[in-house]
């Protein structure tokens, strides 16, 4: 028998990463704690659209394996009170980002047109305008077009520095030089057949080789927006593509070194840290943006600070260290009309309860590659609780009683 219970706190390995639920406003203290360790913070905040934003997600089986049904559900509102209010939030997330960071660390802010000038006027008054590096333009083709200005397809990220002994490597994100490009250079072969293009500037040439690779200015658009259609989505509004965030990360970090993203949404910047290598710390006020989030990352050192949500039955039965789940019993009114209990779990993990904390010991998430849900789950070590996330992205522990 299992009784739902409250456990605001779960943990995977050593727990040594962070996924936080709770407000920039209001600090955690998990967060908190960080302070001047950080190697990079990467914040891609609300752009004050005025829009509510909804997410889409698969359900069930059928979901997994086609892409319906997927329900939307909401993800996040956009609108303020006022611009007063927007800025406010923008100089806190400035303020924490810049405590957070080592002396060697750097900051990188992710907006749009409508806000990104008067940011780096903060930005500017936050770090100096000594530590200002770069004002990154990520253009992209998405639907739309204007006909009364020019279309408005880029993204403005801006780039500052802790102190004048930040790290950045550029030699780490290469380019492939682009075939058929045309310039002003003239072209050559040098003795071993080598393909170059070369300029002559003050008696002296200049050789630019085709095998040998290049490296991005600070306008970007060789990095697609996100189509619907993309694997990587997970139905998060404004998600931005894994591709940006390696590219973002990989100049500025080593392996093992501290990741901090503030407003952490679907969890792309925290996907990049992990395939880096570096430790990841990640902040959103929204439950379902953890749970999503979570999803992205591998099950390993991570500790997770979040509330459970509301009342559900769980149908499973353990023998020994055998664990076989029947679903959950549970309603959403954006769930379809038919409804299955396996079809309303999407992940779940068998572990420990203790003092409210879970720690996981297996488990299994539903994906694209692996829409059926594994009803069977073995464990090594004695397993008191379980663990479950819904369609909807709500998550419940239960207890063995």
């Amino acid at each position: 028998m299992f009784e739902q219970v409250k456990a605001e706190k779960e943990v995977f390995g050593n727990g040594e990463n962070l996924l936080v639920c709770g407000s920039v406003m209001k600090l955690p203290d998990e967060i908190r704690a960080l302070a001047g360790k950080a190697q990079c913070v990467y914040v891609d905040p609300p752009f004050m659209t005025g829009e509510k934003f909804m997410r889409r997600r698969p359900y069930g089986e059928k979901g997994w394996k086609t892409g319906t049904p997927a329900p939307r559900y909401p993800a996040y509102e956009d609108r303020y009170t006022s611009e007063k209010q927007y800025l406010r939030l923008l100089r806190r997330v400035i303020s924490v980002a810049k405590t957070l960071l080592n002396d060697t660390g750097v900051f990188y802010l992710h907006l749009d047109w409508r806000m990104s000038a008067p940011a780096r006027l903060m930005c500017d008054r936050e770090f100096g305008k000594t530590r200002f590096l770069n004002e990154i333009i990520w253009s992209y083709e998405s639907g739309g077009r204007a006909k009364k200005y020019f279309s408005r397809k880029h993204d403005v990220i801006l780039l500052y520095a802790k102190s004048k002994d930040y790290f950045f490597d550029l030699t780490r994100v290469p380019l492939a030089r682009g075939d058929g490009k045309r310039n002003h250079m003239a072209r050559g072969r040098d003795e071993q057949g080598r393909l170059f293009s070369y300029i002559t500037s003050n008696g002296k040439e200049y050789r630019y080789y085709d095998d040998e690779p290049v490296y991005p200015g600070d306008v970007w658009n060789d990095i697609s927006h996100l189509q619907q259609r993309d694997p990587e989505r997970t139905g998060y509004a404004t998600q931005k593509p894994l591709k940006l965030l390696e590219r973002l990360l990989l100049p500025v970090t080593n392996p093992g070194d501290l990741v901090v993203d503030l407003c952490c949404g679907s969890g792309t910047a925290l996907e990049a840290a992990q395939k880096l290598d570096c430790r990841f710390a990640g902040l959103d006020l929204n439950p379902e943006a953890v749970a999503i989030t979570l999803s992205r990352l591998k099950p390993e050192n991570l500790t997770v600070l979040c509330p459970c949500g509301g009342k559900a039955e769980l149908l499973a039965e353990n023998e020994e260290n055998r664990f076989r789940m029947d679903g959950l019993e549970v309603s959403h009114p954006a769930f379809p009309a038919r409804t299955t209990p396996l079809d309303n779990l999407e992940s779940w993990e068998t572990g420990t309860l203790e003092d409210g904390v879970f720690r996981a010991d297996q488990c299994f998430r539903r994906s694209y590659r692996y829409p059926e849900l594994q009803q069977l789950l073995k464990t090594e070590k004695p397993v008191s609780a379980i663990m479950t996330t819904d369609a909807a992205g709500i998550r419940r522990a239960f207890e063995i009683k």
